[in-house]
């Protein structure tokens, strides 16, 4: 079903919006909590993102079974990947999620049922990520 330009939009603006925070927690490195409600908040990022591989492959009627579990386990394994580079810190912790970011963008790329993405969505996506990406990088830069 095709949104309307307005639909687009604000689908467009909340996918910026989520930016906001990130952003916030760089800019205010010497607050004792803010690599902390970086991490966290990548991975809950991550978890809502691989979580809507569920549900945009389940109404695939075109996947085979075996392309249904493959998308449905990777995105599991994303998810506990990123949760655990947020329990078990490591000064890579921030380029994992980096990563995973990366890996999940792919995904919604390559694997079967999750590549078609109206073209507003997939641009927003791929700022999105690059920008997620450019900004995981610099707090992982700027961590002494």
């Amino acid at each position: 079903m095709s949104k309307s330009p307005g639909d687009q939009r604000f689908i467009t603006a909340l996918g910026y919006a989520g930016l906001l925070p990130m952003l916030g927690c760089l800019l205010l490195p010497a607050a004792p909590w803010s690599l902390a409600l970086l991490k966290a908040y990548s991975v809950a990022i991550l978890a809502f993102l691989a979580g809507n591989w569920w549900s945009t492959t389940l109404l695939q009627r075109a996947i085979s079974t075996g392309e249904l579990r493959w998308v449905l386990v990777l995105s599991n394994l994303v998810v506990i990947a990123a949760v655990l580079t947020l329990i078990f810190t490591t000064t890579l912790t921030l380029l994992i999620l980096a990563f995973l970011f990366l890996l999940l963008l792919a995904g919604e790329r390559w694997l079967p049922g999750l590549g078609k993405q109206p073209v507003y969505y997939r641009r927003m996506r791929n700022s999105v990520t690059s920008w997620v990406v450019v900004l995981l990088i610099s707090a992982y830069l700027l961590t002494p």
